[in-house]
């Protein structure tokens, strides 16, 4: 029996509809995996961008070349200490923490909360703060800091992030031409998708420290960008004369879809506004 033509128009606008609302539905699911427009120009010497639930690679940009992770390489310390410790016990600051470069505003013999001092390396890449943690579960353990770097290079193998290297549990330089860590942004990007459901990433919205003495520590952050990245899963930054800027953004895009953002080797302000085009680049 022949469709009279009236039904097989209502058919045909109903199909078109239909396949209309799942390709908007697509395109709502994940970030383009490949956008029109060319690549953006970057300063930094390594970058990665990454769906990071269906794995695509959005942006690669020299992704496997081992670089010097400045305080990147404070999330795996943090990772170790998490392993280590539970985020409520308590922590005394002792003079040799505080002596670290770049000091923050921590007091000798004030007393923390280990989930504080980590939001304090996470926010502000405080190294006092990891100095502080570090002792705290070597002499807890009675072991020594070789005995944590190696912690620190087992965590990262067990993420399959191979590149990765520590000398020292900052990042920090060892020498002019010596980094304390090593690593490419393809290895940083497995640590920041092995590490999604880590509690870590939930310190980086704190503000405000108080030690049980009741001093008050408000926190600076690093990441220039974070007002502009909405929701924003987790950040960290690093700066030091050997590795340029880095940065390592955790975001959103769309709603609900985490999108890992890798730069490594570019400057201090670079760094931020690297990110900033990728992202842009694969919004569009």
């Amino acid at each position: 029996m022949k469709m009279k033509k009236p039904a097989i128009f209502i058919f045909a606008i109903l199909f078109l509809l239909i396949s209309s609302f799942i390709k908007v539905e697509k395109r709502a699911a994940r970030p383009s995996a490949a956008p029109q427009s060319p690549a953006p120009e970057i300063e930094a010497r390594s970058a990665l961008a990454k769906d990071l639930v269906s794995h695509e690679i959005l942006l690669k940009k020299n992704e496997k070349e081992p670089l010097p992770l400045a305080s990147i390489a404070k999330i795996i310390s943090a990772l170790v200490i998490l392993d280590e410790n539970m985020a409520d016990e308590e922590v005394a600051v002792s003079r040799d923490a505080i002596e670290a470069p770049e000091p923050s505003s921590l007091r000798v013999r004030e007393h923390f909360k280990i989930g504080d001092l980590l939001a304090m390396v996470i926010v502000e890449s405080s190294n006092d703060a990891i100095s502080a943690l570090v002792e705290h579960t070597i002499q807890k353990e009675n072991k020594n800091r070789d005995w944590f770097l190696d912690l620190m290079r087992q965590k990262a193998e067990s993420f399959g992030a191979l590149s990765m290297n520590f000398y020292n549990i900052s990042g920090l330089d060892i020498s002019t031409d010596t980094a304390g860590g090593y690593g490419s942004a393809e290895d940083v990007m497995k640590i920041a998708e092995a590490s999604l459901g880590s509690p870590l990433w939930q310190f980086g919205e704190t503000r405000e420290i108080i030690s049980r003495e009741g001093i008050r520590h408000a926190l600076k952050p690093t990441n220039a960008l974070a007002p502009e990245l909405t929701p924003l899963i987790g950040a960290k930054t690093g700066y030091t004369d050997l590795a340029g800027g880095n940065l390592l953004v955790i975001v959103e895009y769309p709603i609900g879809r985490p999108l890992g953002i890798v730069v490594l080797g570019s400057s201090e302000q670079g760094r931020f506004s690297d990110a900033k085009r990728i992202l842009e680049w694969i919004k569009l």
